[in-house]
């Protein structure tokens, strides 16, 4: 331990007594006294009204209150920017964000600015750092002698920290930052002695059990931030003596609504502790109005430097050693963003006397955040909005927390939450002009560029249509009953039909599941993005010159939607990625769905099957590796029911859209009548066990299990008048299961029954009104198309820089019209489905309004079909009609050369060699 000296003594006798101005006490560090070493403690992700130092009544965080015991408590402290890397970039450079260029989460500040080391080092300081100091491995390059244990919840870092400081042998002053990654989340499952029904609820916050559960949580991260904070607070007195400087603060709120990410209070306002024995007086309590960028300042003069030039903030020592009891005049604050959430640049102006003013700069943006997307870590967010449906109040602040004005004024002094914004108020029209000007004028001196970063989430406007895509798996184009099959009567989806337009001349883009869903998601032909056959394993997807999945820069249309404010969610087979042994494909959500329930085809969370004969054996798990790929929770169910868990969540989305008034784009793709085929008991025991009879009685258990999400729009009228249902399947049925009668062909083949699909178009409020019920035989479209026209139909920006295959035919699938598709359809078969020993299934086909032809990469067997005259393809007139098969054979060539070629191509085989 250290010995204070005389002089010390004195120094600090003239300190209290308010005769010495910090600079003198440069001038006596000249003279030889010694510096001070310094312990800096930041938490992380800690709101600062919960602690008892500062007022709760049910957080007890008794290390925090030694401290402020042993010094000097700041009411009023201020981050510059609610999210991790712009406020620890604030406080080592002691520059705003717009000043330093780290304005986004995640972003860095320039390389050229000095930072708080390198001052530190001028002055012969040792200057280390455990843990979370810069924005974890940020934290390296900010010229630390010593900087260690910095990613993410490396919760070894205290301890970490303090085995080093007591083997420390130096005789050089130290600085040392130590950051504890508590409470940031995850937060503790384990919560000891909590009880959650006793703990108080923030005013806007929804009140439930589901929310006092997950406070519990957050409550146990506290408790264990603040005990870090006590062990490294008396190593420190014991290692580096009783009068060691000591600061504690946090770098912004928590991750609840309204705080982190937030120019709130609970967003901005931070706890600040200081204790220097020699120079503070014990147990004092300021209101002077400090910021972060004001400690790199504060430390160095601290340090006997002179304060540094350049910088935006200033030293708080005079408060320190009780020379002023005020700093700053205003408190400046900003927000830009984190990645492609919270997308949603704020700037804020706090006053002494209690006001604040907010700008938002694009109130026309959602606020979206990882409290509404990230459910693992955030729990409770789904229960606010579920009492949202039934309580107007919580209603209110689910509302709140996405939709801001483009001003709010508060005087949080009487209102500490800020619920009532005063902005419309004519008494408080003087005092907004001010602060207004304040902020512009702020954002002037710093350059402010006002940049959006990452890719908004737009409020749509009011009355855009809603759209539910089902997406059935393997299904013939006759078996629906409304499209003439016999087998089974498909009662939920016939009346659909009978209640809009079923189309019978729409096809897919391919007759194999992965590219026929590729083509419907982007709006181009799947061989652009060397997807030609369902995708497999990695190997297997390498011979066959395939993509491991769909590329995340390809043209999405949820992704387009969402940004244009629609909520966007998938349920079902997703099969563009993420499957078998291919488990770094890229989650569902990052095609821009803000949920999804996938099955073994798909990552993110999940639902695998059980295969239930019930024969007395047990069931047999069915998930061809999935369950090894992580990447998501997983749920085990029976088969039998996989399609009844879908609608269950895309019913729950429906309701978390209507609740957050937002438009929806919901795909619904379940997989039943894919093999292997488990009906639910009841039905597989009116079946004879054949491949046939199993696939029926699953049909019929789909339409069964769909109804729900039907009778759930049906039954609402606000969405019955504005949701548009289109239902299709992905290819033709697979041989021996379904039928596609009187069509040629089933799954995998070019002929019309691999690749025609059934369509029905449901929405009485939308589609016209003399089109119910009727049949649309003439127009002639696929899937390009449709994803083309709903683009049209929400009125939603095409995706930048992208070409899109399809045509915008939104009069068409209304019922306005009778147009089809001007430009051919084309499709190259799976390079893995040659056809049978008894007959081959033609390379490549086209279809140009009557005409379908089809031949080979060697231009073996052309066939040319008048589909008007002969729907089973059944008449090949390709011989007496030359001039048209010539034109369609140029027009087939040059579609196939602009695509990547793939195995079932002999160029390939070729170029491989």
């Amino acid at each position: 331990m250290k010995i204070i000296s005389i002089k010390v003594s004195i120094l600090a006798a003239l300190l209290f007594s308010g005769n010495l101005l910090p600079t003198d006490l440069i001038a006596q560090r000249e003279r030889g006294i010694d510096r001070p070493d310094m312990v800096i403690f930041l938490s992380d992700d800690h709101t600062w009204r919960d602690s008892s130092v500062y007022g709760s009544p049910d957080i007890e965080t008794p290390n925090m209150a030694r401290l402020a015991k042993a010094g000097m408590t700041f009411h009023k402290a201020y981050v510059a920017s609610p999210s991790c890397a712009p406020s620890r970039a604030a406080l080592l450079t002691g520059l705003y964000p717009a000043n330093n260029g780290a304005e986004p989460n995640h972003s860095r500040p320039r390389a050229d600015i000095k930072k708080l080391p390198a001052y530190l080092h001028e002055l012969g300081y040792e200057v280390a750092s455990f843990g979370k100091v810069g924005h974890y491995k940020q934290t390296a390059e900010y010229g630390f002698d010593v900087a260690r244990h910095f990613n993410y919840h490396e919760d070894i870092a205290i301890p970490k920290a303090l085995d080093w400081l007591k083997a420390r042998d130096s005789k050089k002053p130290l600085c040392l930052f130590v950051g504890t990654n508590w409470p940031h989340v995850p937060w503790p499952e384990d919560i000891g002695k909590i009880d959650p029904a006793k703990l108080k609820i923030p005013p806007n916050h929804v009140r439930n059990p589901t929310t006092r559960k997950w406070r519990a949580r957050y409550t146990a991260a506290i408790h264990k931030m603040d005990r870090e904070l006590g062990e490294v607070y008396d190593l420190a007195r014991e290692k580096l003596g009783d009068d060691t400087f000591f600061l504690h603060t946090s770098d912004h709120g928590a991750q609840w609504p309204f705080g982190k990410w937030n120019l709130y209070d609970d967003g901005i306002r931070t706890p600040m502790i200081v204790s220097w024995p020699s120079h503070i007086k014990r147990g004092v309590r300021s209101d002077a109005m400090v910021s972060w960028i004001d400690i790199l300042p504060t430390l160095v003069e601290v340090a006997g430097g002179k304060k540094p030039k350049h910088i935006d903030g200033y030293s708080f020592l005079p408060v320190l050693l009780e020379q002023t009891k005020t700093h700053r005049d205003v408190i400046f604050t900003t927000h830009s963003g984190d990645g492609n959430n919270n997308v949603y640049p704020i700037r804020a102006a706090t006053t002494p006397d209690g006001w604040k003013y907010i700008r938002n700069l694009h109130p026309e943006f959602r606020f979206t955040s990882h409290v509404t997307k990230n459910h693992g870590d955030n729990g409770y967010w789904q229960s606010w909005v579920n009492k949202a449906q039934t309580a107007p109040e919580a209603k209110r602040k689910v509302k709140r927390y996405q939709q801001r004005p483009a001003e709010e004024l508060y005087f949080v002094t009487d209102d500490p939450y800020e619920q009532n914004n005063l902005v419309a108020d004519p008494a408080q029209a003087e005092r907004l002009a001010g602060l207004r000007k304040k902020v512009e004028t702020w954002m002037k001196q710093t350059n402010d560029p006002q940049e959006v970063f990452g890719t908004a989430k737009r409020i749509a406007q009011s009355g855009k249509v809603n759209i539910i895509i089902v997406f059935i798996d393997d299904m013939g184009w006759s078996d629906l009953s409304c499209f003439g099959g016999k087998r089974v009567e498909t009662q939920n989806i016939d009346r659909l039909a009978a209640e809009g337009i079923k189309f019978t001349n729409f096809y897919v883009n391919s007759p194999i599941c992965s590219p026929s869903r590729t083509a419907l998601t982007t709006g181009q032909y799947p061989q652009r993005w060397k997807i030609g056959s369902y995708l497999a394993r990695r190997k297997l997807n390498r011979e066959r010159g395939m993509a491991q999945w769909l590329d995340p820069k390809a043209p999405v249309l949820a992704r387009e939607l969402r940004h244009a404010g629609y909520a966007t969610g998938h349920f079902g087979k997703w099969h563009m990625g993420g499957q078998r042994d291919v488990g770094n494909a890229p989650l569902i959500a990052e095609y821009g769905f803000d949920r999804s329930l996938t099955n073994f085809e798909g990552l993110g969370p999940r639902i695998l099957p059980l295969k239930d004969a019930y024969d007395g054996k047990p069931p047999k798990k069915h998930d061809l590796g999935s369950a090894d790929l992580g990447k998501g929770p997983i749920i085990w169910k029976d088969r039998s029911v996989i399609t009844a868990e879908f609608v269950k969540e895309a019913v729950k989305f429906i309701d978390h859209a209507q609740v957050t008034e937002q438009p929806f784009f919901l795909n619904l793709w379940p997989d039943d009548v894919h093999g292997p085929w488990f009906p639910p008991e009841v039905l597989r025991d009116t079946t004879d066990g054949s491949k046939r009879e199993l696939y029926y009685a699953v049909l019929k258990a789909m339409d069964q299990q769909l109804a729900f999400l039907f009778d759930r729009v049906r039954n609402d009228e606000k969405l019955k008048n504005n949701t548009l249902i289109l239902i299709a399947s992905d290819n033709g049925h697979e041989d021996g299961a379904g039928s596609s009668d009187p069509l040629r062909g089933s799954k995998t083949w070019l002929y019309e029954g691999g690749v025609r699909s059934p369509l029905i178009v449901w929405g009485p409020g939308i589609i016209e009104s003399d089109a119910s019920g009727t049949i649309n035989d003439e127009s002639i479209f696929c899937s390009l198309d449709l994803n083309r026209s709903l683009y049209a139909l929400t009125g939603t920006e095409l995706p930048k820089g992208e070409i899109l295959d399809g045509e915008n035919l939104v009069d068409t699938l209304l019922g306005k019209i009778k147009k089809s598709r001007k430009a051919p359809i084309f499709w190259r078969r799976p390079p893995d489905r040659p056809g049978s020993k008894e007959e081959d299934n033609p390379d490549l086909a086209v279809r140009e309004g009557k005409w379908k032809f089809l031949i080979n990469y060697d231009g073996r067997d052309p066939q040319l079909y008048d589909l008007d005259a002969d729907i089973s393809e059944s008449n090949n007139l390709a011989a007496k009609n030359p001039e048209i098969v010539e034109r369609l054979k140029k027009s087939i060539w040059k579609w196939n050369a602009e695509l990547p070629v793939d195995a079932g191509d002999p160029a390939f085989q070729k170029k491989r060699k």
